[in-house]
């Protein structure tokens, strides 16, 4: 057995020493050497149409590593200067001594790295030479380039060249602008917004209507496409030419604008037959209808709308262009109290916090602009009373004036107004406080006139106050704080008053019984009467007991908040001014200085 065991490895042995091959020596090398590296030139201002073309050379020396040279690998690294080339951008070349960079790729390196357009940046580069399995590597010599980035811009299409719309329409798509993107191989976000402009304005004051990030189009309705031509002049029923470009702004902060395209708007009348203000700011709150005429918007002109009305700060609003309807609005994310107003959205683009009242409460005039798109709030100072004082009344200068003769009724959140004689010859002046010479307020003209006198304040009025008309006798003046303007007219509303009908206990007899049924005159121009009144029934006021020539009423019971607006014999409706749904005693009063009748 030891004999077997003894050949056994004997026999392995032999095979181990005969499988063997005899190999050649590894070849050796000769080391490498640093390579130096040049660039064609020290600074570089290329153009948008220099993108694709070479505008900067580096050259390099041979590492003369112990190959083919055409086997050698070549590492280009560009970084900012100052940055020890902490986050390069690198560029590989194998088998060759130079590399050529376009302007695009230059540009794209500074654009990336946060640098605006228009300013030269320096640029540090260096090169990394290598055999190919990247074995001993070694690092130039760092040369430094001054380069300046350029605007890339996106290049803007137009779906179409004219378009027009209606007001019925008006959400319709109407055109889709399309463009390229900027500043092509830049990694961060742009941002996309389309200016427009009318021809020929070299688009000095743009307008904006932004686009979003990372988009490639925008498509317009109607209402878009009509707004951006009424906002830039051209009139409503018109037809004009608008120039649009796209802008496109780097998250650095770089920007650059496209081509112009002209588009031919043949506009439509946007502006709504009338407008609302609805919301918890306002005193109607949020009831849909809201009052009227205290909600409803004065139309100025084609295309405005004012309203004075009390804000209470805090709360928000809307715009409606029908009242007690809820389908379309009108409101924006600011108050319009900055210069120039806010921006008026509509519809599913107003914010759902609506539009906010200003930081303090007050009366404030709103302006809804629908060629600008704008709208704007307006603070109003108005007086919480006003008084009247001068020897053209009968109070003479003495202050304080004997109240309530000579206090105004407050008609509104900005105006107010008084029946009182004048004497003419004479003059006054409007005091904000009674027994206070503090303040005051006239003008230097008697009113009269189809437009009033300017309201001027404190100092700004003459030293021979406000003069009375040229004829003596029974006035009614309104001052406004609003428009700062006063009227002065004849007053010619009744002196007495009378109250007939089947909901008073005299019955439709005229005369009617004195003096149960006379009012008491409160003050020129203002009448009051306590007296019972039956539901179900009706009755009329009689300036003249007896007579049926002249008569006031109203359509309502007049016992809302405010009354109800004072009508006279023909505008009076046939049913007569309805009574109170609960029969009882009763309060009314009747201004004919603020046209209203009040049942409480």
């Amino acid at each position: 057995m030891k004999h077997i065991s003894k050949l056994l490895l004997l026999s392995t042995l032999a095979a181990l020493l005969f499988a063997c091959d005899k190999k050649d020596i590894l070849p050796y090398y000769n080391k490498g050497s640093q390579v130096t590296l040049s660039a064609s030139k020290a600074s570089v201002t290329p153009t948008a149409a220099d993108s694709t073309n070479k505008v900067l050379a580096l050259n390099w020396t041979s590492p003369n590593y112990g190959v083919d040279p055409n086997t050698y690998k070549y590492v280009v690294e560009i970084d900012s200067s100052g940055r020890n080339f902490a986050n390069p951008v690198r560029r590989t070349v194998v088998g060759k001594l130079t590399d050529s960079i376009t302007g695009r790729d230059l540009n794209t390196i500074l654009l990336n790295n946060g640098f605006k357009v228009g300013t030269a940046y320096n640029l540090d580069m260096h090169v990394i030479s290598s055999y190919g399995n990247n074995n001993e590597p070694y690092i130039s010599n760092t040369v430094k380039v001054a380069v300046t980035p350029y605007a890339d811009p996106s290049t803007l299409a137009t779906q179409f060249t004219s378009v027009t719309g209606t007001a019925a329409t008006s959400t319709n798509p109407s055109n889709t602008f399309s463009w390229s993107q900027a500043f092509t191989g830049y990694m961060g976000n742009i941002t996309y917004t389309l200016q427009y402009d009318s021809a020929g304005k070299n688009f000095v004051a743009p307008q904006e209507i932004a686009a979003g990030t990372a988009t490639s189009s925008k498509t317009l309705t109607q209402d878009d496409m009509n707004t951006t031509a009424l906002s830039s002049g051209v009139a409503i029923g018109n037809t004009g030419k608008v120039e649009y470009r796209i802008k496109a702004t780097t998250a650095g902060g770089a920007v650059a604008y496209s081509n112009v395209v002209n588009v031919t708007v043949a506009t439509f009348s946007p502006v709504p037959a009338n407008l609302y203000i609805v919301g918890d700011a306002t005193p109607g709150g949020w009831n849909n209808p809201v009052p009227v005429p205290s909600q409803q918007f004065t139309k100025v002109d084609a295309y405005t709308f004012s309203i004075t009305i009390g804000l209470t700060a805090g709360k928000s609003y809307l715009f409606l262009p029908v009242n007690g309807d809820w389908n379309h609005k009108y409101g924006g994310a600011a108050d319009g109290t900055a210069a120039g107003g806010s921006t008026l959205l509509k519809d599913g683009a107003v914010p759902g916090s609506n539009i906010p009242a200003p930081a303090a409460s007050g009366v404030y005039k709103i302006t809804v602009n629908f060629q600008t798109n704008k709208y704007t709030v307006t603070q109003i100072a108005v007086p919480s009373n006003l008084y009247i004082v001068g020897d053209a009344t009968a109070g003479g200068w003495n202050n304080p004036v004997p109240t309530p003769s000579q206090q105004f009724t407050q008609i509104d959140n900005v105006s107010f107004g008084i029946v009182v004689n004048l004497t003419a010859g004479k003059s006054y002046l409007f005091l904000p406080v009674n027994g206070d010479w503090n303040h005051k307020y006239g003008g230097s003209t008697d009113g009269t006139s189809a437009n009033g006198g300017a309201l001027l304040a404190d100092g700004a009025v003459p030293g021979s106050n406000t003069p009375a008309p040229a004829t003596s006798g029974l006035y009614k003046i309104v001052v406004n704080f609003a428009t700062n303007s006063y009227t002065v007219t004849p007053y010619s509303g009744p002196t007495a008053l009378f109250i007939v009908g089947d909901a008073t206990a005299g019955g439709w007899n005229n005369p009617v019984p004195v003096p149960s049924q006379q009012f008491t005159k409160t003050k020129e121009g203002e009448f009051q009467i306590s007296i019972p009144l039956t539901a179900g029934k009706s009755y009329l006021f009689l300036p003249v007991n007896g007579d049926w020539n002249h008569k006031y009423g109203g359509a309502t019971d007049g016992t809302s908040a405010g009354g109800d607006v004072l009508l006279a014999d023909g505008a009076v409706p046939g049913s007569n001014t309805p009574a109170p749904a609960v029969s009882g005693p009763h309060t009314i009063t009747v201004s004919f200085i603020t046209n209203t009748y009040k049942v409480q």
